[in-house]
């Protein structure tokens, strides 16, 4: 049991410690298809690698799934992507907390699009969760300072990807191995970050050492050990127990963004940032567990 939490807490360390990575290669002077491309060339390799030494077999894909998996791994690109553009405009914190309203998105989409009641518990999670949104992005300007608009509509677009992404995931989980579904999400990143930015001279013109310390930082720390963490902290805690400790994702965030860039938040955006916390800790608490909607649909159709 211990094992577990350990193993979950280390996940939401190395997910939290991924903006302080890209924020840092923005202040060094990297480029973000150059973030990019790194990241899930190095994260794509090592999962590959790890998979054939492992196994001894390459990544076994049904054709059924080839159509999912590959809109899996664009939906995390897209997320990718816009994550990486809002942390160009705004602070990693901010963002951070932003991307962390997906939940939130999900319950909105369930009830638009799939006719799902919201229960009292989930109204009252999105009140609390908008206000705080409000008070991170300071919309009444109570520190006298501007948010950049292009970095919270990306922030917000980041936050719409990763909902979809979670969506989908929860169907992939009953369809694929998890370590497949991740392994072929990386290399599709890679792939449509290669179709937008081709890799000539890709790495020119940069620090090298800026270069592995993001590079390994963002593939390694934040994605594969992340990713490999949570998984086996989910198979010892079961899902509700590792998605309620995994909400100290942006708590950690804040501190590392404190320490190592020297980011500030204002005393009403902390509260913001604790309220959308309290709002996401209280959907998960929601005992009324029913798979999303949209893994319903697709049950039917399959």
């Amino acid at each position: 049991m211990l094992n577990g939490y350990f193993l979950i807490i280390l996940a939401a360390i190395g997910y939290g410690a991924l903006p302080i990575f890209v924020k840092w290669g923005y202040n060094l002077g990297l480029t973000m298809d150059l973030m990019l491309f790194s990241r899930f060339l190095i994260a794509s390799s090592l999962m590959v690698f790890i998979h054939l030494v492992s196994r001894k077999k390459g990544l076994k894909i049904s054709k059924s799934c080839l159509f999912l998996l590959t809109l899996q791994g664009l939906l995390f690109f897209g997320c990718s992507y816009t994550y990486f553009l809002s942390i160009k405009y705004m602070s990693a914190t901010i963002t951070n907390i932003l991307l962390y309203t997906y939940p939130l998105m999900v319950v909105l989409m369930s009830a638009m699009f799939f006719k799902e009641k919201i229960s009292l518990v989930k109204g009252v999670t999105l009140l609390i969760a908008f206000f705080g949104c409000l008070l991170v992005v300071d919309v009444v300007n109570i520190s006298g300072q501007k948010i950049s608009m292009p970095g919270f509509f990306y922030g917000v677009l980041s936050a719409l990807f990763y909902a979809l992404y979670n969506i989908l995931g929860q169907y992939l989980s009953e369809k694929a191995d998890p370590f497949t579904v991740s392994a072929s999400t990386s290399i599709i990143c890679l792939l449509a970050t290669m179709v937008i930015y081709p890799p000539t001279n890709v790495f020119s013109g940069h620090s090298q050492s800026a270069l592995w310390v993001v590079g390994l930082g963002t593939a390694i720390l934040c994605t594969v050990i992340p990713l490999f963490s949570y998984q086996k902290g989910l198979s010892l805690l079961g899902a509700s127990q590792a998605s309620i400790l995994s909400t100290i994702e942006p708590a950690i965030t804040i501190v590392l963004a404190g320490f190592i860039l020297g980011e500030t938040l204002t005393s009403s955006q902390l509260l913001g940032g604790l309220l959308v916390i309290c709002g996401v800790l209280l959907l998960k608490l929601d005992k009324l567990e029913r798979p999303y909607p949209f893994k319903r649909h697709l049950s039917h159709k399959a």
